[in-house]
């Protein structure tokens, strides 16, 4: 029996071994795939043909909480893998007890507030209601991209203030605590706010309108069936428009539908975890660390994924982004052509 026992322990750890190799590995990756995603959607969504739509402002802001993410987030975890003084260095300080958890609060909240909005954005568009259409507009779009990490601040601001270093005698280290008498109720809280939100309202929502969209892109496209004979000689700029919101509701519904996927499993685990932290035995224990940390990459491609959606999904954006390419590449041809060859101001 102590042998069986022993065994199943030595295997245990040799595969939690190799479970942080690929970790490591795999963190990286998603790190490197992020970067490159979000910089370059920041950099398409920017674009005059494409800005113009409430729908892309979102998904821009989308990108720019993203690059957070993956800076503070997943950086760190490359840290703590490759480097553990640097990552003691960092946790040690009061400013990340303090600012850096209330930023690890906040942004993954932004980011899947900044979709739902999207969503919603894009089910106004699609409504058949004029008056109900006309609530889809920059103006709208801009007080909402203001506000909204202004609640979320708000929401997170206890853990400033009731976050603080304190020195544990018991592990000769120090600790991120929090130091007040409702200790307890602050802690559970905010993990029950950010599951909540994280893990049910945001996949809930989603779920939601993206229904409502396939609905009212149903009918819709039974209404322009019905009419097509009436309509021989249509405004062409208000065909390119429809187009163009055609392909924000494609882009919007495969990233809704990958994000609903994505947000389930590391939640689930969460909430598996979180109710059975007392068991100790080898095999569950592994199980769970195993499937923890894929739930944990998955998590993250939540935030890697919506350049490449966008790329596979919508030829609109594909357009923008070669166009944007061959402007950078234009530009750096004409500076090195002025490098190699200065024109002389002076002639005449």
């Amino acid at each position: 029996m102590s042998n069986t026992t022993n065994f199943s322990y030595l295997n245990s750890n040799q595969t939690y071994e190799i479970i942080e190799i690929i970790d490591s590995y795999m963190i990286v990756i998603l790190y490197i795939i992020g970067m490159i995603g979000a910089i370059l959607n920041i950099i398409t969504f920017r674009q005059k043909e494409i800005r113009c739509h409430p729908c892309s402002v979102y998904f821009l802001f989308s990108s720019i909480v993203d690059f957070c993410i993956m800076n503070i987030n997943i950086l760190l975890e490359i840290i703590i893998i490759f480097n553990p003084f640097i990552f003691n260095l960092i946790y040690s300080t009061q400013f990340w007890c303090k600012i850096g958890n209330y930023m690890t609060f906040i942004l993954p909240c932004l980011s899947s507030s900044y979709i739902i909005f999207a969503s919603i954005d894009r089910y106004l568009v699609s409504s058949l209601n004029q008056a109900v259409r006309k609530w889809s507009n920059l103006k709208i779009t801009r007080i909402v991209i203001i506000v909204t990490p202004i609640i979320w601040a708000l929401l997170g601001l206890y853990i400033p203030i009731t976050n603080n270093l304190v020195s544990d005698p018991r592990i000769n280290n120090t600790q991120c605590i929090v130091q007040t008498n409702s200790a307890v109720i602050f802690s559970i809280i905010g993990e029950f706010v950010f599951i909540l939100f994280n893990g049910a309202i945001a996949p809930l929502l989603l779920c939601i309108f993206g229904l409502l969209i396939l609905y009212d892109k149903k009918k819709s496209r039974q209404r322009v069936l019905a009419q097509q004979q009436n309509r021989n000689n249509f405004n062409k700029i208000s065909n390119v428009a429809n187009r163009q919101n055609k392909h924000m509701i494609t882009m919007l519904l495969v990233q809704v539908s990958l994000t609903i996927i994505f947000n389930i499993p590391n939640i689930v685990i969460y909430m598996i975890s979180y109710f059975n932290m007392k068991s100790y035995c080898p095999m569950p224990l592994l199980i769970l660390i195993i499937f923890n940390t894929i739930g944990r990459w998955f998590h993250y491609m939540n935030y890697c994924k919506t350049f490449y959606i966008n790329t596979l999904t919508s030829s609109l954006f594909r357009k923008s982004l070669r166009k944007q390419y061959q402007h950078i590449k234009h530009h750096r041809i004409i500076i090195t052509i002025t490098t190699i060859f200065p024109i002389n101001r002076n002639i005449g």
